[in-house]
């Protein structure tokens, strides 16, 4: 418990890589102050109109222009903040001209229009990217229309408190204080580097055998690999730095668990005689200099004799040797700086050549109207007195697939359901200090950010919380009343899942199928390009990288609709980790591979291996080919039994050999697993075949 509590802060790191998120919603707090502030003093010069009406309004506008604004290069964020602002004032100036000419009925005939909108920006999901998320800003921004419409509208105001919010956003987000791109990449580079060196320093010790510890260890390198690839999108296409690509880190992550792996595995004899040889001891110092420092080591600093195996140890000692040799190989390549963008190779990406309206989300924006307007209709009659809630909750459970919208359901609900109780345990220790309540309100606004992306649970929570707090003291609601909250959130979110159940159900299973065969051919075809020794393909790599990271979000989904308490409980996420270190082993084999055929090459008398290599490589083909002909079949662990005889072999062929040999049995160990799962039979076996006839 107290090493949890102890890694407790550096954990809450792999939810905010860098800081960024944390300065985003530093800078959504400065928005809303800023903004509400100058509407409010905007509401002295304004006859008829409420400046509490005003200030919320520029607010709100401000707001969601950055919260739709992902982090991204300071350019990249200023053209997407000033689309949003325009797709806002043309929001807020036709909620403005509606309802000035709605007159007395101006509240039902905003809420009808909304109805409306949301079909619209539902239907914007189809086209992606920036559209996709103006929609749901729409969806969402219309609320506030009719807030500040009520009783009557402001007329040319509301448009002109979303010009001034978006100006305030545009302000601060690029004219305040944000990291250097090149010095969070430094930083988080630096962290990334001294993690690795310690996990060696550890691993060549023999201190990390048991699967907890090297667990714990990898986890937090991984963490800290997820803050390098954010850092590394933001530096641009052609940084002015230089260091470790995230595909760098990726690979000397595996050649650092491939160091502890082969070492847990010797026997005890060979591993003392190892590790206290000082050659071995001198070998890994170098290392951990070159992976703190970034220099490639000298080769001699390497070869000192421990990397021939004595031929007096057995058999399975020799050959865990040889996989550390090869994988120090690799991390003396790795280790040295280079440019953290990787290039990417051009993608076969679907096709946007067709019309946008053709692209547009029709069924997802019929579930949207339709959810919309039974929420509203509920609302009016069960007399709710926050009805609004309801709608507000379709718009934020409902998406573009039915394993998003349950697992949003739950998320939603169980954080609503926290935020509401805290809410009210806190407020009779606060009833007598308002001040206090809005300043827990103002500091919740970054936690909210940071969380936002990566725990939308405890997300939801917080702005319960935060809304609550403030209707509470802004309105002078009873907190009593702000119950409604809650079972408001419920109903919503309960008709938003049920229409997604009944009209028009997007499932997973059909995407899942479709990419899972566009990602076993992508990593089949790898397989068969040439490459050259000591080439790291990254541009493929990272291709196959996201290949894997679509299949994993969309195999999320698929278990939220087939078993969702896997999808939470974490029961399935050794599936995900196996789909994504597939990529990882198929380039690592294809590389050792072509090492060895280039070795081989070079040795005439080496006929027999020529031949066990061309078994091999034909039998990890056929075993993508049975995955995806659906054909299935045992494949027994007979890989070591290849392992050629030692005596008089190079030792750059020999150690080459025994790297190929353990990532196709890694390779096949993925590709059976996956093949067996039972979550995955419906969707990653039965249809896989017409998918990829």
């Amino acid at each position: 418990m107290l090493q949890k509590l102890f890694h407790a802060p550096s954990r809450l790191l792999t939810y905010d890589p860098g800081a960024l998120r944390l300065v985003r919603g530093v800078h959504l707090m400065l928005t809303v102050l800023v903004a509400a502030t100058l509407g409010h003093m905007a509401g002295g010069y304004v006859e008829n109109v409420s400046g509490f009406k005003l200030a919320v309004l520029a607010a709100a506008a401000g707001a969601h222009c950055l919260i739709f604004t992902p982090v991204a290069t300071k350019r990249q964020e200023i053209a997407s903040l000033t689309a949003m602002a325009g797709v806002l004032v043309l929001l807020f100036s036709i909620g403005g001209v509606v309802g000035t000419l709605a007159g007395a009925s101006v509240s039902l005939v905003l809420q009808l229009v909304w109805v409306a909108v949301i079909s619209l920006g539902f239907a914007l999901d189809g086209i992606g990217g920036f559209w996709q998320r103006a929609g749901r800003m729409m969806a969402i921004c219309w609320l506030f229309v009719i807030m500040g419409s009520l009783p009557t509208s402001p007329g040319i105001w509301m448009p002109a408190m979303a010009i001034l919010g978006a100006v305030v956003a545009l302000i601060i987000r690029v004219g305040v204080w944000r990291p250097s791109t090149e010095k969070t990449y430094l930083s988080v580079e630096t962290a990334n580097r001294e993690a690795m060196a310690g996990f060696l320093n550890l691993a060549a010790a023999g201190s990390l055998e048991d699967r907890q510890s090297a667990a714990a260890a990898m986890a937090d390198l991984a963490a800290l690999r997820g803050e390098l690839r954010l850092s590394t999108q933001l530096l641009g296409a052609k940084p002015s730095v230089q260091g470790i690509s995230p595909e760098n880190a990726t690979m000397i992550e595996l050649a650092l668990e491939v160091v502890r792996d082969a070492l847990a595995h010797m026997s005890k004899p060979g591993k003392d005689r190892l590790i206290s040889a000082p050659a071995f001891k001198s070998s890994v110092d170098a290392l951990v200099a070159a992976l703190q420092s970034g220099r490639e080591p000298k080769p001699e600093e390497l070869r000192k004799g421990w990397e021939v195996p004595d031929k007096s140890l057995p058999v399975s000692d020799q050959f865990h040797i040889l996989r550390i040799a090869q994988a120090f190989r690799r991390l003396s390549v790795l280790s040295r700086r280079g440019n953290p963008v990787p290039k990417i190779s051009p993608t076969t990406a679907e096709s946007s050549n067709a019309a946008w309206w053709i692209r547009l989300s029709w069924p997802l924006a019929l579930q949207a109207g339709v959810a919309a307007a039974i929420g509203y209709g509920l609302g009016v009659y069960f007399q709710l007195s926050h009805a609004y809630w309801v709608t507000l909750t379709i718009v934020i459970v409902l998406s573009n697939t039915l394993g998003t919208t349950v697992q949003r359901t739950i998320q939603r609900s169980l954080g609503t359901a926290a935020g509401v109780v805290v809410a009210m345990a806190v407020d009779p220790l606060l009833s007598s200090l308002p001040e206090i309540r809005i300043g827990l309100v103002v500091v919740s606004i970054p936690v909210v950010i940071v969380f936002m992306e990566r725990n939308y649970a405890l997300a939801s929570g917080i702005i319960s919380f935060l809304v609550v707090m403030g209707l509470q003291t802004l309105e002078d609601l009873p907190i009593l009343e702000l119950w409604s909250r809650l079972y408001d959130t419920l109903i919503g979110a309960g008709i938003g899942l049920g229409i997604a159940f009944v009209l028009f159900p997007k499932r997973s299973d059909t995407g899942i199928r479709a990419l899972a065969a566009d990602y076993l051919s992508a990593c089949k075809a790898y397989l068969r390009t040439d490459g050259d020794k000591g080439k790291d393909d990254w541009g493929d790599f990272s291709a196959l990288r996201v290949s894997a990271g679509k299949l994993v979000t969309t195999a999320s989904a698929y278990r939220a609709e087939q078993a969702p308490w896997s999808s939470f409980s974490g029961t399935a996420n050794r599936l995900d980790v196996l789909v994504i270190v597939l990529a990882d082993y198929v380039v690592l084999y294809h590389q050792a591979r072509t090492a060895v055929e280039q070795e081989l090459s070079a040795s005439p008398d080496a006929v027999d291996l020529q031949q066990l290599a061309d078994r091999l490589n034909t039998r990890i083909l056929s075993v993508f080919d049975e995955i995806l002909a659906e054909h299935g079949s045992e494949i027994a662990d007979d890989w070591l039994a290849v392992l050629p005889d030692l005596a008089g072999t190079d030792t750059d062929l020999i150690t080459d050999w025994v790297a190929m040999l353990y990532h196709a049995r890694k390779v096949i160990y993925c590709l059976n697993a996956l093949k067996e799962d039972s979550l995955w039979s419906l969707a990653f076996e039965t249809s896989m075949a017409p998918a990829v006839r």
